[in-house]
This record gives C-alpha cells, structure tokens and sequence, in this order.
C-alpha cells in the first residue's frame, strides 16, 4: 500500500531541508556573535576593527539569504539573527554615516527591520553614556533626538503583535534614560563652573 520510492524521495526532501536549516542556523550564530562585535567596537570607537566585521558579517548574511532563498520556511528560525544583522548595521550608518537604512537597503523583511531598529535604542544609549564620560554631550543630544523620533514613530504605527510593542516601550525606557543621564551631566556641568 505505501510505496517504499516514494517513502524514500519524502525523507530526502526532509534530509535536504535539515541540512540547509543546520547550515543557516550556523551562519546565524556566526551573524549574532558579529554584530555584538561591530557594536561594542563602534561604541568604543575603534572603527577599524568595525568595518572588519563588518565585510564578514555582510559575507555571511549573503550566504543566509541564499538559504533563504532556497527555503523560505527557514525564517523563523533565523529571524533573531535578522535582527542583529539589522541592529549593527543601523547603529553602524548612524554611527560612521548619519543616516537610516530602509529594510530594502538591508534585504530584510519589515519584521525584522522594525525589531532590530528599535533594539538600536539601547546601543545609543550605551554610546552616550561612553560619550558623555568624554564631555562630549553633543552625541548623546543627538542620540536622545533620534531616539526620541523613533518612539514617536513606533507610538504612530499603533502595533497589535505583542513583542513588537514590548520593544516599543524598550525605546520609551531608553528615551527617559538618557534624558535623566543628560539632565544629571548637564546639571553637574554647570554646577563645576
């Protein structure tokens, strides 16, 4: 009744796809470990060792994307790693370029691109608060604009999906944030005039 070639081509297909999803898996991982490394250079600003990992981190989101390609189902088991692929390379264009991305200049899906976005909150503030150790409060009211911007954009688009939202109030903790640090910077500032 069942025909065994046919059993056979079935568990071929499923061998096929393990694999690539092992694959991908792998290169997420790899994607991840990056991104923080990209991250924690720029907010120590050392940009050289940025941009190294930077080439790699674009290398192997090229081969993801591949898979991808190959096997769409795979997304949700790479979707963290969409994420930190997102959030480098925003924090990184902010940093060296002043500028924004779009979800299309990256090869993400919106998804992705409006997680990772928003986890860029966080990092700013971690490089403020390193800049402002520097006196330089400039990039922290940058910083603090931009974050600003973004939570009121993120308000603005009203999401249903609870995740999403968790991370729109993650914004809003990170905007009261750095507002209180520079309140405190400033305050302390003037008070050693």
């Amino acid at each position: 009744m069942i025909n065994r070639e046919y059993i056979e081509k079935i568990k071929k297909k499923f061998d096929e796809y393990e694999k690539i999803r092992d694959e991908a898996i792998n290169k997420g991982i790899k994607i991840n470990r990056l991104s923080k490394s990209i991250i924690y250079s720029l907010i120590r600003g050392d940009l050289e060792s940025a941009n190294n990992y930077m080439v790699q981190m674009d290398s192997l989101f090229k081969e993801l994307k591949n898979f991808l390609d190959l096997e769409p189902r795979l997304i949700n088991n790479v979707s963290i790693n969409l994420q930190e692929y997102v959030e480098a390379k925003i924090f990184y264009e902010f940093i060296i370029n002043n500028r924004l991305p779009t979800h299309e200049e990256l090869g993400v899906d919106e998804y992705s691109y409006v997680m990772g976005l928003m986890d860029v909150a966080g990092e700013l503030y971690r490089k403020s608060v390193e800049e402002m150790l520097k006196n330089n409060l400039e990039f922290a009211e940058k910083a603090r604009n931009f974050i600003y911007e973004l939570y009121q954009h993120m308000l603005y688009m009203e999401f249903k999906n609870y995740e999403i939202r968790k991370k729109v109030e993650y914004v809003g903790e990170m905007y009261n944030l750095i507002t209180d640090r520079l309140f405190l910077r400033k305050v302390s500032r003037d008070y050693d005039k």
